[in-house]
């Protein structure tokens, strides 16, 4: 009786990609480096991220200031309601430039995010999944945030910056000015804060646990030279 050996090899084939599927099941915790170990990181970093992370904010927020500094004689008085537009102008610059600088020197956000969650028990698997499911929901809510923060001040101070321009005189400085900083307004929208790229790169370091991909090769009997279809796996990183 001659030996049959690809059912036995596609059923150890099958067994060993069965396993592999099940452990794949739970990125979170193969994943390097894990979401909760990519805080610990950030914390030592964030520091140093302050004060550029918020620059093209403030960059927009200064020139807003500017426009209404010099507004004053360029105003266009037949209309009243212009009169407001750069007291509006300094609100929304004086707003945006006094947060963004108390950000840079209170603001940590991966320091704020470990320190609710670093008491959660790690012992189980279960207990493991949990804590990193809600780091990645920390990492993605910062990002979250920072898209919520450079659209906001690209609005108000667009806004800002329209309505001086508009209720300007004719070819005046606060009408140039003005127009500078409604162009300085799209800055925020071209640099992403850094919990945006953080968020980002574990997304791509997730993505690539799922590099092993499932094959069908040709398999054959080295006894009986019969061929069949078999499972195999393909690494790529």
């Amino acid at each position: 009786m001659k030996l049959q050996l690809w059912p036995l090899v596609m059923l150890l084939s099958l067994m060993s990609f069965n396993g592999l599927a099940q452990q794949l099941s739970y990125p979170e915790l193969q994943v390097t480096p894990r979401a909760s170990a990519r805080i610990k990181l950030e914390i030592r970093a964030e520091a140093g991220h302050a004060w550029t992370s918020y620059m093209p904010v403030q960059i927009s927020a200064l020139s807003t200031l500017a426009a209404a500094s010099m507004m004053g004689s360029s105003v266009d008085t037949e209309k009243d309601e212009n009169e407001v537009s750069p007291k509006i102008g300094m609100v929304f610059g004086a707003a945006w430039l006094g947060a963004t600088v108390w950000a840079s020197m209170k603001y940590r956000p991966y320091r704020k995010s470990f320190s609710k969650y670093k008491k959660y028990p790690k012992k189980t698997k279960r207990q493991q999944l949990t804590f990193e499911r809600l780091a990645e929901e920390e990492l993605s809510s910062l990002r979250t945030l920072g898209k919520r923060i450079r659209w906001f001040s690209f609005v108000t101070n667009l806004v800002a910056a329209g309505y001086m321009q508009s209720s300007a005189k004719e070819d005046s400085d606060g009408q140039r000015v003005s127009g500078v900083a409604a162009l300085l307004a799209f800055g925020p929208l071209f640099f992403n804060f850094h919990w945006e790229d953080v968020a980002n790169e574990q997304d791509k370091y997730k993505k690539k646990i799922y590099a092993p991909v499932a094959m069908t090769p040709i398999i054959q009997d080295p006894f009986t030279l019969a061929r069949a279809t078999g499972v195999n796996l393909l690494f790529t990183f």
